[in-house]
């Protein structure tokens, strides 16, 4: 049996028009495409959570487990619409870490991550 560790996807969401997306249809969107495409079974096991969501330029970290990351990450790239509104998500790097992830944010889109919501 494999160790379950976590995995933190960084992506962000390529827009023709510069609209803000909102945090909810972004992962609502993926879990419709991934019990679409894996069933309810393993859309279960991803353990899929938004630690980090920034709608004005549309970056956010995504958490999974590692064993079922490559479905996650294609996933995102079947996205095709959020809202109507054509995209492309591009999975841009992943970490083992949050640490990591969030140097990665600020080093790619030279941006700083919004601050944790504890909602």
């Amino acid at each position: 049996m494999k160790y379950i560790r976590q995995r933190y996807i960084l992506f962000e969401i390529l827009t023709e028009i510069p609209t803000e997306i909102g945090k909810d249809a972004v992962i609502r969107k993926i879990w419709k495409k991934l019990i679409r495409l894996y069933g309810e079974f393993t859309t279960y096991h991803v353990g899929l959570w938004m630690i980090r969501w920034d709608s004005e330029h549309r970056i956010g970290i995504l958490r999974c487990d590692n064993i079922t990351k490559s479905e996650v990450i294609a996933v995102l790239s079947l996205i095709k619409q959020i809202n109507s509104i054509p995209v492309i998500c591009h999975s841009r790097k992943t970490s083992g870490t949050i640490k990591k992830t969030l140097k990665l944010w600020r080093q790619y889109f030279k941006t700083a991550p919004p601050k944790r919501d504890d909602k």
